[in-house]
């Protein structure tokens, strides 16, 4: 797949994001004492990197901007 300006722009943008959510959201959850194993804490992260390259997808399809044929 070919990205086009906008496409990489929203990728450069999504990237901090997508490298931080995975390991913060475990991390908070264990700060309050939601978390009981490093079981619990591993499959939390493998499912939040399931989720951020779900959401990043979706945000690179989005800024997809149509080329105008005439």
């Amino acid at each position: 797949m070919k990205l086009d300006k906008e496409q990489k722009r929203v990728l450069k943008a999504a990237w901090p994001a997508f490298l931080a959510f995975p390991f913060a959201s475990p991390f908070f959850y264990w700060l309050f004492g939601k978390l009981d194993s490093w079981t619990d804490a591993l499959l939390f992260f493998a499912g939040n990197v399931i989720v951020a390259c779900l959401v990043i997808l979706f945000y690179i399809l989005g800024s997809k901007i149509p080329k105008k044929e005439n």
